[in-house]
């Protein structure tokens, strides 16, 4: 047997040989390449799908969900009178307290519930802001307002906020949306850290 007839029989018969792959094996080597290709994907277009299409409803097992409700940000004032900034401009989820500025006990225990709540959501802190909704003429306290730097002091200049809210007396907590919607409304002293869980599960979407 001479050397081509012999190599002629190892490239057709070897199926080892580089060349010996049929098309139909080619084939199936693309194929396998997309599948483990796309195994990697799935992972990544599963997260993009839930994040941005349909998010996952989350149960809530402390607050009451409501009916969306848009809060009327017109009516909503800073101390100096300048309009509160919407959470559509601002990309924020809102905590908002309603209670008269000579904060009671319940009040500073509810204020402090609220700080907690928005510092332990570590790098999502962010998201969130703490509004103290002032219900009369009081003035808060120098020393309360120093231990909540990053609360911000509202006042409403119509009824028809403290009526979203749930009332003049109603003391709870409420939070409002990034549309600017009222969407939960908790006690005014929730447990402590269900709360916390569930609101850093509510602010992520």
């Amino acid at each position: 047997m001479n050397a081509d007839t012999q190599t002629d029989k190892e490239i057709e018969g070897d199926p080892l040989s580089p060349t010996a792959a049929t098309p139909s094996a080619r084939r199936n080597g693309r194929l396998i390449l997309l599948a483990i290709v796309a195994i990697g994907l799935l992972p990544l277009v599963a997260a993009l799908y839930f994040r941005y299409v349909s998010p996952p409803e989350v149960t809530a097992t402390v607050g009451q969900p409501l009916d969306p409700v848009p809060l009327p940000f017109e009516f909503l004032r800073r101390p100096d009178g300048a309009a509160l900034e919407h959470p559509a401009v601002s990309g924020k989820w809102l905590l908002i307290f309603a209670a008269p500025g000579a904060c009671d006990e319940r009040c500073q225990h509810t204020l402090y519930l609220t700080r907690q709540a928005r510092t332990a959501q570590g790098r999502n802190v962010t998201r969130i802001d703490r509004l103290w909704l002032i219900t009369d003429a009081s003035i808060p306290a120098a020393d309360l307002m120093a231990a909540h730097p990053d609360l911000v002091l509202i006042k409403a200049t119509d009824a028809k906020v403290l009526e979203v809210l749930g009332g003049k007396e109603s003391r709870h907590i409420n939070l409002v949306d990034r549309r600017g919607q009222l969407v939960f409304r908790y006690s005014d002293d929730p447990e402590p850290k269900a709360f916390i869980r569930e609101l850093g599960k509510l602010i992520k979407f």
